[in-house]
């Protein structure tokens, strides 16, 4: 049976510079499917995520691959000693684990992105609103998330259940996890967490969750030559703004 992991989301900043997904778009965002099916990566794995803090890297890499398999790109991927590598070289050697809007930021200004993935553009998504979040997700492949998991959630993982509000009655909060959104349904959102994909009932995500971010992949962008509806001049100004 999968084991559960390490964590490694430190608590939810959100930049007052930076306004929510939907306000970078005019009028409403693109309705969502009513489905998204999880791309078919062969295989997710760890990336490290079992020895140390890394899911806020590994997620993110795991978001890449999520949009590559739904656009049918052929990349190269990074094995978990080089995520690990980049992981300890932004935490300068500590396994701090990581804000996930400030390692946004420094992925964006890199100027070979994460492992030569790069990230265009990103704005907060209320994690209640359930359209908006289905939305970003159909619209860029995945969306970059932040939730706490419980002791009963890890137990859970490991008997291979979804996770359910039952994983939460009389549970204790044992740390903060980023898993990447790469599918959904009418009963449940699905993350990739610690190898695998796993099912999170809508009811158990508006209880887990503090974050959400939108990512718009600099090669999204490359290949169709905007943002999908958003507005990527006025975004940019304002995450230019953070590094000012």
């Amino acid at each position: 049976m999968p084991q559960p992991g390490m964590f490694g989301r430190l608590a939810a900043q959100f930049p007052a510079a930076v306004r929510d997904l939907t306000y970078y778009v005019a009028g409403d965002l693109p309705a969502a499917p009513a489905t998204v099916a999880v791309p078919d990566f062969p295989s997710w794995g760890m990336l490290g995520n079992d020895r140390y803090g890394d899911c806020g890297v590994a997620g993110l890499v795991h978001g890449f691959e999520a949009d590559a398999t739904v656009t049918k790109e052929s990349e190269q991927w990074p094995d978990a000693e080089h995520v690990v590598d980049y992981y300890l070289s932004y935490t300068h050697g500590a396994d701090t684990g990581v804000v996930l809007s400030q390692f946004l930021a420094y992925v964006r200004a890199q100027p070979d992105g994460l492992l030569g993935h790069t990230v265009d553009a990103y704005a907060p998504v209320n994690v209640h609103n359930v359209s908006a979040l289905r939305s970003a997700v159909a619209l860029f492949d995945f969306a970059y998330t932040g939730i706490v998991v419980t002791d009963k959630m890890q137990a859970s993982f490991g008997a291979g259940h979804a996770w359910t509000t039952d994983d939460l009655v009389g549970a204790h909060v044992v740390g903060g996890h980023c898993v990447p959104a790469v599918g959904y349904d009418d009963t449940a959102l699905y993350v990739v967490t610690w190898g695998k994909v796993q099912p999170v009932s809508w009811p158990c995500w508006h209880e887990i969750a503090d974050e959400a971010w939108a990512v718009i992949t600099g090669e999204l962008v490359a290949r169709d030559g905007d943002g999908r509806g958003v507005a990527l001049g006025a975004l940019h100004t304002d995450l230019d703004r953070l590094s000012l």
